[in-house]
């Protein structure tokens, strides 16, 4: 076998696979592997009985390590908290280098710990700094101390003490389990935090007691890297302006909290985004240029080559942060000059299976992460396509110098190689394809090689002579510029890129299936014709599988209330095909909650954007809707911008070209024949002694279909609710989303759930304000009324034909069935 230890790294990664899908007790698994390596033992004159046995061991081993990395002691502080936070005193050791500002994809509820906004956009963002603590003591509420083990990742509100590596500190804070994604589609950031070893966050706020016992108390080593991360910061600050100190912090340092969103959104969308986080390319590109360095300038010979180059790449990746991407591929580059030691042929097959095997042996979670699974998936399509795909290339390209051909060829081939491999998985987790980043890689790749090597040396040789910095700065900003010029000339490429939804688990596996008989068809003794035969039966059981599913698929209205903490953000689905999105969350929830969802439902287009009224947890994620869906009408209350978001959306709806308007009582919304929207508030002339902004003019619409309605009332407050009463519209509803996150309605409260009478009521509520209050839970309750709340249920989604109701969360309950009947 030319490649022995790649089945050994697969069954590995399938027996890490099934126990974290089935827990498994570490005795079955012992068991399991001793048989299997006695069985390989007593076979081992029988080749492929001998084989089998070692795969299952190799499985086993695989279950086993797994099973024994959840249930280490760091794991066990996380047994003390749930998700609700709770008062906690923690006391222990800075461990990792704190991080301003906030971190992007955590929870946006702002009592939970998080790192999202849910402040007013009108209002500087509080400074913030997070960091990961080491906990030896911890005391929960009232309780004595207690000695535990374990890493709590800290946010520092207005911290009054900056905070180092190796600070001994004492905190006060609420504390609590990380809360996993609410949303389909949604970053799973618990998991994410999970597979660092971290289960348990702390929110330390401005009021909250904070003390820095000792210092020093890390690794000397550690305190010196990262003392020279602070001072190439420093550097980087002083000498250039925000943008591009901001795009060299990313691209150096690995900081994406640096890099503008906007940009950042470009780079991800040309397919670039692993030019500028700290990735395998960087550390190739250290490791090629310390080797020519080391052998065209200093003249050394192999041997100490080969050693100083390891460990400056363990500099190089202390010096980022030890992020996972960099350990893999420092991994990775010491198993290859680990054999170039010791004199060995490489098989890159065999390499990037050893590389696999001691970063899943060391971390097993790494498997289930988008970045371990990219790298390796990028590494062995290189490995698989990019010398067919360069032999094809080649003699087709018309340019007479040798180099630069065989330069070019070898790109292309090498971009083209890992978007044949990867799009499907890139497609899964991000929702997109981009085939436009063939040539913005063969641009970019350069240009930003030039910035990492140039960028790398001159921010060294500031920090011990800062005239450097000086004279290099305006090269460093020039590049910074062209390589930001090219990303967005990329962006705008007509179809160079598009999101898509959730690729089907068959279609992926029907596409590598394919690809695998086209790479491997002469092993097989498959002829081209019968190749492309298949190619064109695939894509024609593709088309007319989902040609055939559309005519199929059930005609219903579907409605999801997304979990976006304290704030709205309502998607409703007609029969027709046709979108509507009632609110937006915050500008946090519509970024990282509400465009992910309807991403990954392959959502593209929304009919109508309603804004009920211009509460920045309502109007604030229309920034992000507007910018990365198409929206065909924006509808409000017609309120004015008078707060800087609003302002922002309509800014953003003008240069779109959305038109909008205006929706008062008796609107009729257009949708599908067989669902009427009805507009049933505000009044056309508001209610009096009341501002357009106010919450009791809220936009409340019922959405009807047969015997099933839904009643969405915004923020409705007590001096609106009379006025709703009286307008004389249909108000019984099947399920009502109750007004204002379920805050108290005044006296009319009890009148008006008695006019609904839902049958379900659903509660989009955060850990805000105390809410919901207790009295509209105890009406609600004496209906009959079944309760769903996001926070505790995630998004709630109903499903109806008109006849029959289905409702399902995403967190904890399993689908309900409830027969409709007539709407009185």
């Amino acid at each position: 076998m030319r490649a022995p230890l790649v089945p050994a790294a697969l069954l590995f990664m399938l027996g890490i696979l099934a126990a974290s899908l089935q827990p498994l007790a570490w005795g079955p698994l012992v068991g399991i592997g001793s048989a299997a390596a006695v069985l390989a033992w007593l076979f081992r004159r029988r080749p492929w009985v001998s084989a089998l046995a070692l795969l299952m061991l190799w499985g086993a081993l695989g279950a086993l390590r797994y099973t024994l990395w959840a249930h280490q002691p760091v794991h066990h502080v996380a047994r003390l908290v749930s998700e609700e936070p709770a008062r906690a005193a923690v006391h222990g050791v800075v461990v990792e280098d704190p991080v301003e500002l906030f971190a992007p994809h955590e929870p946006f509820d702002s009592a939970s710990p998080r790192s999202g906004r849910m402040v007013s956009e009108v209002e500087p963002e509080p400074e913030q700094q997070v960091c990961v603590i080491r906990a030896r003591h911890v005391r929960a509420r009232q309780a004595p101390w207690r000695s535990v083990s374990g890493l709590i990742r800290t946010k520092l509100q207005q911290p009054r003490v900056e905070l180092a590596y190796g600070d001994e500190v004492l905190v006060e804070g609420a504390w609590s389990s990380v809360r996993g994604p609410g949303n389909p589609g949604q970053f799973d950031w618990r998991a994410a935090l999970a597979r660092q070893g971290v289960q348990v966050v702390l929110s330390v706020k401005p009021s909250d007691g904070m003390a820095r016992l000792r210092t020093g108390q890390g690794a000397w080593w550690m305190r010196a890297v990262t003392a020279l991360r602070a001072r190439i910061e420093s550097l980087l600050s002083a000498s250039f302006s925000e943008h591009h100190a901001g795009l060299l912090r990313a691209i150096l340092l690995g900081e994406r909290v640096a890099l503008d969103e906007d940009l950042k959104q470009a780079f991800i969308e040309t397919g670039t985004m692993h030019l500028v986080v700290i990735s395998g390319f960087n550390v190739g590109l250290i490791a090629v240029l310390l080797e020519l360095f080391l052998r065209v300038v200093v003249g050394l010979s192999r041997r100490p080559r080969l050693l100083i180059t390891a460990a400056g790449l363990l500099g190089y990746c202390l010096l980022t942060g030890m992020q996972p991407p960099v350990v893999r591929a420092t991994l990775m580059a010491w198993v290859v000059l680990g054999a170039l030691w010791m004199d060995r042929l490489i098989s890159w097959p065999n390499t990037l299976a050893a590389a696999a095997l001691v970063i899943l042996w060391a971390q097993p979670a790494q498997l289930m992460d988008a970045g371990f699974q990219l790298s390796f998936g990028a590494v062995a399509s290189l490995l698989i396509f990019t010398g067919r795909m360069q032999a094809l290339l080649e003699p087709h390209l018309p340019i007479r110098l040798e180099r630069l051909r065989r330069y070019v060829a070898v790109s292309l081939a090498s971009t083209l190689a890992i978007w044949v491999g990867l799009w499907p998985v890139l497609a899964w987790y991000f929702h997109l394809v981009s085939p436009v980043s063939v040539l913005a890689n063969l641009v970019l790749v350069p240009l930003v090689s030039l910035l990492v090597g140039l960028g790398t040396v001159v921010v060294l040789l500031g920090t011990v002579t800062a005239p450097v910095m000086h004279w290099t700065t305006g090269w460093l900003a020039w590049l910074v510029d062209v390589t930001v010029g090219w990303v967005h000339a990329f962006h705008q490429v007509p179809l160079g890129w598009w999101p898509i939804g959730h690729p089907a688990w068959p279609v992926i596996v029907g596409y590598y299936l394919l690809v695998g008989l086209s790479v491997w068809r002469q092993r097989i003794r498959l002829s081209p014709g019968w190749a492309a035969v298949c190619w064109l039966a695939g894509i024609n059981l593709w088309i007319w599988t989902g040609v055939g599913a559309e005519a199929r698929a059930p005609k219903r209205l579907e409605i999801t209330v997304l979990d976006v903490g304290h704030g709205d953000a309502i998607v409703i689905r007609t029969p027709s095909r046709q979108t509507l999105l009632v609110d937006a969350g915050t500008q946090d929830a519509g970024r990282y909650a509400v465009v992910p969802f309807l991403r990954a439902q392959g959502y593209h287009t929304l009919e109508a954007l309603i804004l009920t009224h211009p509460d920045e947890d309502h109007v604030g994620g229309a920034v992000a809707v507007l910018k990365h869906l198409r929206v065909r009408q924006l509808l409000t209350n017609g309120f004015e911008a008078s707060s800087r978001t609003a302002q922002q959306v309509f800014a953003l709806a003008d240069e779109r070209r959305v038109p909008r308007a205006r929706v008062t009582a008796g609107t009729m919304l257009a949708g599908s024949p067989a669902v009427t929207m009805t507009v049933l508030h505000p009044p056309p002339g508001f209610v009096p002694g009341t501002r357009p902004a106010s919450n009791d003019n809220s936009v409340v619409m019922r959405v009807a279909m047969d015997k099933f309605s839904l009643l969405l009332c915004g923020d409705l407050e007590e001096r609106g609710v009379p006025w709703l009463l009286a307008g004389g519209g249909p108000l019984r509803s099947t399920i009502l989303k109750v007004p204002h996150h379920g805050s108290a309605l005044g006296a009319a409260q009890r009148v008006f759930f008695r006019a609904v009478n839902p049958r379900a009521a659903i509660l989009s509520v955060g850990r805000l304000h105390d809410l919901p209050d207790r009295e509209v839970l105890s009406d609600l309750r004496d209906l009959g009324a079944r309760l769903f709340l996001t926070r505790r249920d995630g998004a709630i989604i109903v499903r109806t034909d008109g006849t029959r109701l289905f409702v399902h969360t995403y967190r904890q309950r399993p689908p309900t069935r409830a027969p409709q009947g007539p709407v009185t």
